[in-house]
């Protein structure tokens, strides 16, 4: 007979039976039980300090499962805030992905993952700070001043075209950081970029010039 798992139910039926004196062989038969695993229930109830002279009323502590210790758990607290301080400590941490920071602390990428879920922490991409020139500012104030007295039908009339941004010898977009919900409302040290990366970087306009975009 195979054996398996028996719930409470079926095991205080077990003890009662031996309770009412049945026999091993006939609680075979009449349930799914095999004889290893009446005599074991009986042992355990023995242990258990069952004694059916003194009483025949079954108490679930003489047939319920001893509490099993498991696994030790590896998130334990010092862990947590030691990944969140890697991440947190400078914007090469913030970048770290979670096999890395899973062979740092000698622990697998699913408890990495939960550790920074647990904390509120997500893949994303870095904010992006502008980062102006003086000229690209002074070009900013000019063109504020110069049309600040236009009215709401007068920007009805322009045509404004989009651009796009080209780095050489980079690949936009792939670039992830850790960061909370928090951090991206109000982005801190460690979540922000450079937008401008100097003469490697350059942007392609739109067929219409700056002045004619802007003209009457």
């Amino acid at each position: 007979m195979v054996n398996k798992h028996h719930d409470l139910a079926e095991r205080v039926q077990v003890l009662n039976m031996i309770v009412l004196g049945y026999s091993v062989d006939f609680i075979v038969g009449y349930l799914s039980f095999s004889r290893f695993q009446i005599f074991k229930i009986r042992r355990k109830a023995i242990e258990r300090r069952f004694d059916p002279i003194k009483s025949r009323i079954i108490q679930l502590d003489w047939v319920r499962d001893a509490p099993r210790s498991g696994r030790p758990t590896k998130m334990t607290v010092g862990l947590q805030e030691q990944v969140v301080q890697a991440v947190t400590r400078d914007r090469y941490g913030r970048e770290k992905s979670a096999g890395m920071l899973a062979a740092e602390f000698d622990v697998s990428r699913d408890t990495i993952l939960r550790i920074l879920r647990r904390k509120g922490f997500q893949r994303v991409k870095p904010s992006r700070k502008p980062g102006l020139t003086q000229d690209q500012r002074a070009a900013r104030l000019l063109f504020a001043l110069r049309y600040a007295d236009w009215t709401l039908e007068d920007w009805k009339r322009v045509v404004w075209t989009d651009e796009t941004s080209v780095i050489l010898g980079h690949q936009r977009g792939q670039v992830r950081i850790w960061r909370t919900a928090i951090e991206g409302r109000n982005p801190v040290i460690g979540t922000i970029r450079n937008r401008w990366k100097g003469f490697s970087e350059f942007m392609f306009w739109g067929a219409f010039s700056y002045d004619y975009k802007v003209s009457r």
